[in-house]
């Protein structure tokens, strides 16, 4: 494979011609011959030199410093499938009439950008989604535990725990 400059590829391909690699002149040869690729074709090597501008999203910083607070939120499953939970439009509050299964870190993420848009501080504004989120979890662990006990209560049985297998 050629990869010298356009420019040059019949004066390549002239030499295999006369050492005897290539037989039969390729299609093109004549053409090239009587009109040569412009200059245009060749690339500056300074264009090759410039490192692409770097993407940065507000929600990353935020994302970054979420996450290293609560690591165990990278820990919980989730769906990564749109179409089972409807996109939400309105962050006015957190939970915003879902299920507090629904919440996750993107979710705190995405409330504290609304919060944001609408005059806080980055500091108040997640001190405020984190604050709201730990009253979500503590009431979904709360309904969890007495959900466990209710059944425990009904005739349930925990299933063994590795251990007790």
């Amino acid at each position: 494979m050629y990869r010298g400059s356009p420019t040059k590829l019949h004066d390549h391909v002239s030499r295999l011609l006369a050492g005897g690699i290539y037989k039969v002149p390729p299609i093109w040869f004549p053409v090239m011959k009587t009109v040569p690729p412009g200059s245009s074709v060749l690339r500056s090597p300074l264009q090759f030199r410039k490192r692409p501008q770097k993407i940065v999203y507000e929600e990353d910083s935020l994302r970054r410093r979420f996450y290293r607070d609560h690591p165990y939120e990278l820990l919980r499953p989730q769906s990564l499938i749109e179409k089972e939970i409807p996109v939400r439009e309105d962050w006015s509050t957190l939970l915003g009439g879902r299920h507090p299964t629904q919440i996750s870190g993107e979710s705190v993420i995405k409330y504290q950008l609304y919060l944001m848009s609408t005059g806080m501080s980055k500091s108040k504004a997640y001190a405020q989604a984190c604050n709201e989120f730990y009253a979500i979890r503590a009431r979904q662990e709360v309904v969890e535990r007495v959900a466990e006990e209710q059944a425990l209560a009904f005739g349930a049985k925990r299933p063994l725990s590795q251990t007790e297998r």
